[in-house]
């Protein structure tokens, strides 16, 4: 990839989730209580859900743990019918969006005091899970307050692999303009779509995703790395698996986003995941045996396990991986920020290579180093 001489870094990633989270064993209870669920359908919501490794995740929804006559998002029954209307799902978007990738923006610019807001020169947002305009970016630049000068972007529907693309285009501004600081917020609010259909891809996704927030600072600004730890990015790659477009979807339904989610989504990533290494490792001139540390999406347990089997990974190679899918779930694509904040503190990680994946199949990587 051209321009890839000049070093640009990603210096301070911060996270938001919602105040309430539940227990994947208290989200098991619930749904397999729900009526509409044959006795073979809850045997099976059972396995799926213990078989996870979730432990909590956050959602925006606080209806869960109160009586019915108290819900608020949900139809005041134990049936939970009639379910949300999309537009009740977007409404709740636009106001937590807001709320969290504040949060999240303020949180990274509280803990980095010597940089002056107003010297923020581009802002990518990124979603799937909502929409308005003008979007949260809007909200950031009035309250935070960033420039109005400020350059906006928004990359919408890509799915849990659409921040390597905001990764890709920071590096290219930042490569442009060796002075750009480029923020990037992921805003996913994934249990907003939560739907009770007897499909097997839905109940899967139900149990997997959940919400989060990211705010990831990225320069080439050299000075801003000095005394802290930063990730240098080196490389990219993008692939399109072959004969799988079928196998992972995101679409608007009639009451909130579908999310097609196959079983056969690992075995496509195990079997094709070592070519993708290799070929973005051949890009920068490295070789697997080069790369120290893993950070791959947690979309599922069954990912990561395929992932780490395709790739001959030592036992505890993927734990950032894991111990963000253990303690949030899948939050789509501010999931890899998590993964990278978590690999950033640590600060000795080496070569990185990152990886997400989403509806085409698509495979998004990159190459980082710890600096």
């Amino acid at each position: 990839m051209s321009n890839m001489n000049k070093a640009v870094y990603i210096t301070d990633i911060a996270t938001a989730v919602p105040r309430k989270s539940y227990t994947q064993d208290f989200a098991r209870r619930f749904v397999t209580r729900l009526p509409r669920y044959t006795e073979a359908q809850k045997s099976f919501l059972n396995r799926v859900y213990e078989g996870t490794a979730i432990d909590k995740r956050h959602t925006v929804i606080e209806d869960y743990d109160k009586e019915p006559a108290e819900y608020q998002f949900y139809a005041r029954n134990a049936e939970l019918e009639p379910e949300p209307g999309l537009e009740q799902r977007n409404d709740l978007f636009i106001e937590h969006a807001r709320s969290l990738s504040l949060e999240a923006v303020r949180t990274l610019l509280d803990s980095r005091p010597g940089i002056d807001p107003h010297s923020i020169t581009h802002l990518i947002t990124v979603s799937c899970t909502g929409f308005s305009a003008p979007g949260f970016d809007f909200d950031i630049m009035q309250q935070v307050p960033l420039s109005s000068s400020l350059h906006r972007f928004h990359l919408g529907f890509m799915g849990c692999y659409a921040a390597f693309p905001a990764m890709k285009l920071g590096h290219s501004i930042c490569t442009a303009d060796p002075t750009a600081r480029v923020l990037i917020v992921n805003a996913e609010l994934c249990s907003l779509h939560l739907q009770l259909k007897a499909e097997t891809d839905i109940m899967v996704a139900n149990a997997l995703f959940a919400d989060g927030v990211t705010a990831t600072l990225m320069t080439a600004e050299a000075g801003l790395t000095k005394g802290r730890n930063a990730l240098a990015l080196h490389g990219y790659a993008s692939r399109v698996i072959d004969n799988s477009v079928a196998d992972m979807a995101w679409k608007i339904g009639s009451k909130a986003f579908d999310m097609r989610l196959s079983a056969y989504v690992p075995k496509f990533i195990q079997k094709n995941i070592a070519t993708v290494v290799d070929d973005l490792l051949l890009q920068v001139e490295h070789t697997r045996d080069d790369v120290q540390t893993w950070a791959i999406h947690p979309g599922g347990r069954a990912i990561l396990d395929r992932a780490a089997k395709a790739l001959e990974l030592k036992d505890g190679a993927l734990d950032n991986s894991f111990a963000v899918l253990r303690e949030y779930g899948n939050m789509s694509s501010a999931t890899i920020f998590f993964v990278l904040k978590r690999i950033l503190e640590e600060g000795d990680a080496g070569l990185i290579f990152a990886a997400a994946f989403g509806p085409g199949l698509t495979v998004e990587s990159a190459i980082l180093e710890a600096v």
